[in-house]
């Protein structure tokens, strides 16, 4: 399942300092880019559930309104 956020959400989330270089670069591809889990997953030699670890923790970190 796709969250779907609106542009001045992702502003914020892309903003937000506490925000890793990993979850910037995954941040990018997915969001930005609009790449798939699985893509993400090859270009990072990483496995598809890190990748979705990495997405919900960049959410959980994301400032509320």
């Amino acid at each position: 399942m796709k969250y779907r956020y609106t542009v001045s959400e992702l502003r914020r989330m892309e903003a937000c300092p506490y925000l890793s270089d990993r979850e910037r670069k995954v941040f990018r591809l997915y969001y930005k880019r609009g790449w798939q889990i699985e893509d993400i997953a090859a270009e990072m030699y990483v496995s598809r559930g890190t990748v979705k670890n990495i997405l919900h923790s960049i959410r959980s970190k994301a400032p509320s309104e």
